[in-house]
């Protein structure tokens, strides 16, 4: 053992300190693709439906008002008469065609969720093997190049070793 060449314990210490770095720099890796993925799914899956939900019970009501200007506007001809009421069909047809639209976006919307919801799971494995990574896995290389490195620097001096 005396023949063993420990002249480059310094690059130990770096390599150690990189070691570190990588973690810190995985962990917070880790967190932000946990983020995005999770800010992805809450979009797809509740943000989007509850937005065109809500599209659909506007666009309801603006058709129901548009049917009743529509009705009103029938109702207050003299037999007989016909009344144009172009501009009331011609909201009743908008907002029928916006209620419409809003059912696609609901049916499109529940299928993408379904897509983002799978792929988001598909995502969470590998993120989850990286923060174990960044969380056990090097902090445990690191701190066994630390025992290692003491241990040099224990033989390097000539002291006993420390365990």
């Amino acid at each position: 053992m005396s023949e063993a060449d420990v002249h480059s314990i310094e690059s130990l210490g770096e390599l150690h300190r990189a070691v570190d770095h990588l973690s810190e720099r995985l962990m917070l890796q880790g967190y932000q693709l946990r983020a995005v993925v999770s800010n992805a799914e809450r979009h797809f899956t509740q943000e989007c439906p509850t937005y065109w939900r809500g599209q659909l019970r506007r666009a309801e009501q603006r058709l129901s008002e548009a049917l009743d200007s529509l009705s009103r506007k029938q109702s207050t001809s003299r037999s007989g008469e016909t009344v144009a009421a172009t501009e009331e069909k011609k909201q009743v047809a908008r907002w029928t065609t916006r209620v419409r639209l809003c059912h696609e976006r609901i049916d499109r919307a529940r299928t993408i969720a379904v897509e983002m919801e799978q792929n988001c799971d598909k995502m969470k494995g590998p993120i989850a093997d990286l923060m174990e990574l960044a969380e056990v896995t090097l902090p445990q290389a690191s701190t066994r190049l630390s025992g290692l490195i003491a241990r040099l620097e224990a033989y390097q001096n000539n002291l006993p070793p420390s365990g």
